[in-house]
C-alpha cells in the first residue's frame, strides 16, 4: 500500500456491493434544454419488461442537469485518481510516476491553455466561454 493513500474497507452495511453503481445519461447538460435520464433500469430486455426497475426522464431542468453534471465530474475525478494511482504503482520509478508530484511553479497550467488539449476544452466548457473568451450561453 502506498503511504500516501489510506487503506480502503467496506462500510459494513453490505457484503455484496464492492463498487459504485449508478446510472444516468446527460444530454447537453450545460445547454438551454438539457435532458437528464436516471434510475435503476439497464435498458435490457429483462430490465424493461420483467424486473422492478425505474428510470426518470427529466427534460429542460437546468438546475437538475447542473447537479447531475457536478456529481458526474466528482465521480469521474475520484475514479480517475484511483486509476492513475494504480498505474503509478505498477510503474515504480518511471518518469510518469515522478510527474505525479506537485510542480513547484505554474508549469502545470500550460496544458490548460493549449488549443486541442482535453484539459483546455474542459476548462472552457466549465467556464462557459469560447476560445475568444466570449460566453457560450
Amino acid at each position: 500500500m502506498n503511504r500516501r493513500w489510506r487503506a480502503e474497507k467496506l462500510s459494513g452495511l453490505t457484503s455484496m456491493v464492492h463498487y459504485v453503481h449508478t446510472k444516468y445519461l446527460l444530454v447537453d447538460p450545460l445547454g438551454k434544454a438539457p435532458l437528464v435520464v436516471s434510475g435503476s433500469a439497464n435498458f435490457s430486455e429483462d430490465s424493461t419488461t420483467n424486473n422492478d426497475e425505474n428510470m426518470l426522464v427529466i427534460p429542460g431542468e437546468r438546475r437538475v442537469a447542473d447537479i447531475y453534471l457536478g456529481e458526474f465530474m466528482r465521480l469521474w475525478n475520484h475514479w480517475y485518481a484511483r486509476d492513475i494511482a494504480g498505474r503509478y504503482k505498477a510503474k515504480a520509478e518511471s518518469e510518469e510516476r515522478k510527474s505525479a508530484y506537485l510542480a513547484p511553479d505554474d508549469s502545470w497550467t500550460k496544458r490548460y491553455y493549449e488549443d486541442g488539449d482535453v484539459r483546455c476544452k474542459e476548462r472552457m466548457l466549465f467556464a462557459a466561454v469560447d476560445k475568444a473568451g466570449r460566453p457560450v450561453h
